[in-house]
């Protein structure tokens, strides 16, 4: 009897790319790989799986609380291949961490139900299952040979979202098209937790296109004139995207929705004017009566679009009156986080003139997708790929798949000694330049190499990287001693032993960054034969940590992943350790844009910037966060809030940020009223503070990963307790999770002693006045 084809789809926090893999994938069992934090998402994605392709078998596996331990994922991969008698051959590694999609991908699913680990002749590393022992108390796994015949390993994909195609790691294999047919905006909805008020259009829309704003005003004679504007603009964009659109495949067009509350089920908490899907991709249009309206909304929209859609949304807003000069540079200006490919501005006048078919349509919001969008126009499909729906094939046998060229290896190369095990000799490290420096150079005082080869994408950037990670080995070298300056650090040879590679690496192909890395450490070995190597793969894209795995298992060396929640480090084959004492970081390397405070933060903000953020607030907070630190605090303050022509967007980013050895705590508090173009002083809205509050997060996130949290700050007051729910829902925290909603106290479900590092994309949010602080502001964050 043939075996079943069995496919695992790791599971992050965007849904869409494990559906679209999993509808495009040869296989007749779809196995959904999640942590806890995304085990709902991984519901949605299978229930829309099991409506979409019924022929298929799917369910959903866990990993445990934290994505980020190998030894959950391991175990989890050891389930999958029990349950199912047989080895997963296929794998899509776009969702989920980084530390999954590396031990999903070494993983061999040929292990018994034992722990432990396995280093083959092809170098091959396998993790066993358990949990490995208590965070940072020792090793989570011990060293472990079984006698078991190698498994093959599965084929791994990563959905590239710009060809729409599932790539493989062996360039020699052909990409699979993704499978989109059967899907549209409410299933898309549905995945991200969303779901339509009413599926009608509303009642005033559906007049205004029967016959205009005469119509409308015969239909509801109580509208008042600003209403009726409204909905006949909204009527006449939908009836221009739904006439260019007409009979054509893939694409649909509904007219204004309402997302239902999770919270309170009968109210809305979003709102669009009209959507737009093309295939997968979808395009949230908002209809202004004015161009200034378009301004202060740009934020919120974008922000609910995502929260709705995933980041394949884009926005358009539509306005009526002639075109505005300069307004797309003006919101970009409010938030510089909205570029010009997320949101675009046009006319009424534009829509019409510029919008003539669907191809145009395509052209100017979904460049590089296919023109043809039916299963049946897309050309012929690649081999081996499943139609939805399609009718249930017997799986047939073959034989064991050859590991792609990137990992084959001819010779086994003897075990490494990994510096996890206190090795007496300093390794070689080589890992990779992500977005955020701060992995980098905690991995280079975990590791203490002897040398380090940083590998960096086109679009890293490397000023200062190089001496800020001389100094954090330096430090972690010498504890307690003064760290040189660039000339002493180079006389004491330390930065010398930190190198770049000549060429920048394609971040996007693991292949040849595993080709790339294993050169490297060819030749290093080459120097010096008996000295270990050790792969950090904590940093850099996807694809460059699977690359850097590839390579390590290539070369026999070690695959080491830091823990930043429990500062441990796992070695894939000796198991993991407590990282000795803590890591010096350059912060200003790392806060990019922010500045030491050196006096009251009030010195440090002009006043345009403070009608942004709310200074008292955060100094307060700060103050007594400091006070109750057991050690040094670093102060950084956002540059921007003393620049009368940039301050205007401090409310975007934190506005303080402490640090605690190599932790960040990012302190935002957007104000609630703030100043416009005219001169006036108006309200912010409730979903404006809310995305405020987003954005701040995010741009920690991007700086410290893990390592960073934000503490969203606001005084009581009638408004907070709805913009809690609103930053809940932005952050796909669910209701039943909640701790109080925000309503004096810290809400979110991160409230009380239980908050810490590790979900950098949930803040913390407190409420507080400065004349009575509350206890939260008493931790020790150094602690943490």
């Amino acid at each position: 009897m043939d075996t079943p084809r069995v496919a695992v789809v790791l599971v992050g926090r965007n849904p869409t790319p494990a559906l679209l893999s999993s509808l495009a994938l040869p296989a007749d069992r779809i196995v959904l790989l999640s942590s806890d934090g995304t085990r709902r998402l991984a519901e949605r994605a299978a229930a829309a799986l099991a409506r979409l392709a019924p022929d298929r078998t799917v369910r959903v596996e866990g990993v445990g609380p934290d994505p980020h331990d190998p030894a959950g994922v391991a175990a989890a991969l050891d389930r999958i291949r029990r349950d199912h008698g047989t080895a997963p051959r296929h794998l899509d590694y776009t969702g989920g961490t980084k530390v999954m999609s590396v031990v999903a991908a070494l993983h061999r699913y040929g292990g018994g139900a034992g722990g432990g680990t396995r280093t083959e002749g092809g170098g091959e590393t396998r993790t066993g299952g358990g949990d490995g022992g208590e965070a940072g108390t020792g090793a989570r796994a011990g060293v472990h040979v079984d006698a078991e015949p190698r498994v093959p390993a599965p084929r791994c994909h990563y959905l590239d979202p710009a060809s729409d195609l599932l790539r493989p790691v062996d360039p020699a294999e052909p990409p699979l098209p993704i499978a989109d047919d059967g899907i549209d905006l409410g299933v898309l909805a549905e995945l991200h937790g969303a779901r339509w008020l009413s599926d009608r259009d509303p009642a005033t829309v559906r007049a205004a296109l029967r016959g205009g704003a005469r119509a409308l005003r015969e239909a509801f004679p109580g509208l008042h004139p600003t209403e009726v504007r409204g909905a006949v603009n909204e009527a006449e964009v939908l009836r221009h995207l739904r006439r260019i659109t007409r009979d054509r495949d893939g694409v649909e067009v509904l007219g204004p929705r309402r997302v239902a509350d999770p919270r309170h089920p009968a109210d809305s908490i979003a709102d669009f004017d009209a959507l737009v899907r093309f295939r997968h991709r979808v395009l949230c249009v908002e209809v202004k009566s004015g161009a200034e309206e378009v301004v202060a909304r740009a934020g919120w929209t974008v922000a609910k679009a995502r929260r709705v859609f995933g980041n394949i949304a884009k926005v358009l807003f539509v306005h009526a009156g002639p075109a505005v000069p300069g307004l797309r540079e003006r919101i970009a200006a409010h938030n510089p986080a909205l570029s010009s490919s997320q949101v675009q501005v046009w006319s009424l006048d534009d829509l019409r003139a510029r919008l003539t078919d669907a191809e145009s349509l395509r052209k100017a919001f979904f460049p590089g997708q296919a023109g043809s969008v039916t299963g049946a126009a897309r050309g012929p499909a690649v081999p081996g790929a499943v139609p939805v729906k399609r009718a249930v094939e017997p799986p047939v046998t073959r034989p064991a798949e050859p590991m792609p060229r990137s990992v084959a290896r001819t010779v086994a190369p003897a075990a490494p000694v990994c510096t996890v095990t206190a090795s007496s000799a300093a390794p070689i490290l080589v890992t990779a330049l992500g977005s955020s420096r701060l992995g980098l150079l905690s991995a280079v005082h975990a590791h203490r190499p002897e040398r380090a080869l940083l590998l960096s994408s086109r679009q890293g950037v490397r000023a200062g990287v190089r001496e800020a990670a001389a100094r954090a080995l330096y430090a972690a070298e010498h504890p307690g001693a003064p760290v040189p300056d660039t000339d002493g650090l180079r006389a004491s040879g330390h930065r010398d032993r930190i190198r770049f590679a000549a060429d920048p690496v394609d971040g996007s192909s693991a292949g040849s960054v595993a080709d790339a890395a294993h050169t490297w450490i060819e030749g290093m070995r080459a120097e010096d034969p008996g000295r270990p190597v050790v792969v950090d793969v904590t940093t850099g894209t996807k694809a460059m940590s699977l690359g850097l795995a590839l390579a390590a298992r290539r070369s026999g060396a070690c695959v080491a992943c830091q823990v930043v929640r429990d500062r441990t480090v796992i070695c894939l084959t000796h198991g993991g350790a407590a990282v000795q004492d803590r890591a010096v970081v350059d912060w200003s390397l790392v806060l990019d844009g922010y500045a030491p405070l050196t006096g009251p933060l009030a010195d440090a903000v002009c006043p345009q910037g403070a009608a942004q953020v709310d200074v008292p607030l955060v100094a307060a907070a700060a103050e007594h966060l400091v006070r109750a630190a057991g050690g040094p605090v670093g102060m950084w303050v956002d540059r921007s809030l003393a620049d009368p022509r940039t301050a205007d967007t401090a409310r975007e980013r934190p506005v303080l940020v402490l640090t605690f050895d190599d932790r960040a705590l990012g302190l935002a508090a957007p104000a609630w009223s703030r100043p416009v173009r005219s001169g006036a002083v108006r309200r912010v809205s409730r979903g404006a503070w809310a995305q405020s509050v987003s954005a701040a997060t995010g741009h920690l996130n991007l700086r410290c990963d893990v390592a960073g949290k934000v503490m969203a700050l606001t005084r009581p007051g009638g408004d907070v307790g709805r913009a809690a729910e609103l930053v809940a829902w932005i952050t796909h925290e669910e209701p039943e999770e909640d701790g109080g909603g925000g309503s004096g106290g810290e809400g979110g479900g991160n409230g009380g002693s239980g908050w810490g590092f590790g979900d950098p994309q949930r803040p913390v949010l407190v409420v507080a006045d400065p004349a009575a602080p509350p206890d939260l502001w008493d931790t020790d964050v150094s602690t943490l």
